[in-house]
């Protein structure tokens, strides 16, 4: 590796995706909250499925025993 800022090991280190709460960028690597881009996110996050806010719809067939 030549250090150079171009290197894979720092372009690494700068991937970022996009918090799913918020939208904001968020560092990939390095960050203990990912994908979310704090702690706020990954709370809020973790309060709907508490609140059972995320659900899987159901098919409502009459069919099924």
């Amino acid at each position: 590796m030549d250090g150079s800022p171009s290197s894979p090991s720092r372009e690494q280190t700068k991937i970022t995706v996009t918090c799913p709460n918020c939208g904001a960028a968020a560092l990939w690597r390095l960050n203990p909250h990912r994908p979310f881009c704090s702690l706020t996110c990954r709370l809020v996050d973790l309060g709907v499925w508490l609140d059972k806010g995320y659900r899987i719809q159901a098919d409502e067939r009459g069919d099924v025993p």
